[in-house]
């Protein structure tokens, strides 16, 4: 089994006039020309239907499930309009409230969202709202993912290239320390390895046993330091704790980071499997 597991709702914006916005902003920045490169050699189909056009390519990916994560609470909506479409193939991520609000019970909110809505985990933004990951905003959640064996993942390092906010100011996954071993039964993932903090991640990731990492956004932005950061992680953790998860903002590229994996020398098929899928599958209960 493969399973997506940090995947965002695809906007129905036509990949090429994507590419040419993007242009202006990135013109001359390696990845932007690598990713646009790669992306010829990617067929897709022709629908207006951004559900159906991501499904093609997850399919072409031999993808079999996909974690969807909201970036903000309304998303929470789409999110399950998404599941609906094709229930067998994603899986929901619940966005908590994530700023001070006294019109609302946020325990009773997360609680509800999990054991009557459906919702499979949390994605946790805290880091796009100026808050670090040691907010006490988080503690409801851990709590919520203790109780009802569902994994977090958080928002660490760095954030899509063009966004305008401080976020890495807030990104570090230092902060996890604080709190991981209070809740020991709280699985947490560290989106994007953590990078540029990446050897706290996998320190983390090596002290405590409910930590892991996902390599989201890397195969596409760095493709060669990738290969580094699996190495280092592979030495000190070895690669049952990471997983796979591609980022991409369009469904085309998804089939991009997952061919990173299809001519790698430096891990062994069974290793590979599991970066891909399988340790998503024992962490979801699958």
């Amino acid at each position: 089994m493969r399973i997506d597991f940090h995947c965002h709702l695809f906007q129905p914006i036509d990949t090429k006039r994507m590419q040419e916005a993007g242009a202006i902003i990135f013109q001359e920045y390696g990845f932007y020309e690598r990713m646009v490169n790669n992306l010829q050699n990617v067929k897709s189909i022709d629908t207006s239907n951004i559900m159906e056009k991501a499904i093609f390519h997850f399919r072409n990916s031999k993808i079999d499930k996909v974690v969807l994560l909201p970036v903000n609470m309304k998303e929470n909506q789409d999110v399950k309009k998404w599941v609906e479409f094709a229930p067998e193939i994603f899986i929901p991520f619940y966005n908590p409230p994530e700023k001070s609000d006294n019109t609302i019970d946020v325990k009773e909110e997360i609680k509800r969202a999990i054991t009557e809505e459906g919702f499979k985990g949390f994605k946790i933004m805290l880091t796009f709202r100026k808050k670090r990951l040691n907010d006490q905003l988080i503690y409801p959640v851990l709590e919520a993912a203790q109780k009802f064996k569902v994994p977090i993942v958080m928002h660490c390092g760095y954030p899509p290239p063009g966004t305008r906010r401080n976020v890495l100011t807030y990104s570090n996954p230092i902060y996890i320390d604080e709190f991981a071993g209070s809740f020991p039964k709280a699985n947490i993932v560290i989106t994007h390895m953590g990078y540029p903090f990446t050897d706290i991640a996998i320190a983390l990731a090596a002290q405590y046993p409910n930590i892991y990492l996902d390599l989201s956004n890397l195969a596409y932005m760095m493709p060669s330091r990738l290969k580094e950061l699996l190495i280092r992680a592979n030495e000190v953790i070895g690669v049952h704790k990471i997983l796979y998860g591609s980022d991409a903002n369009n469904p085309e590229m998804i089939e991009i980071a997952v061919n990173y994996f299809e001519n790698i020398d430096f891990l062994n098929d069974k290793e590979i499997e599991k970066i891909l899928g399988l340790n998503a599958a024992k962490l979801l209960n699958l």
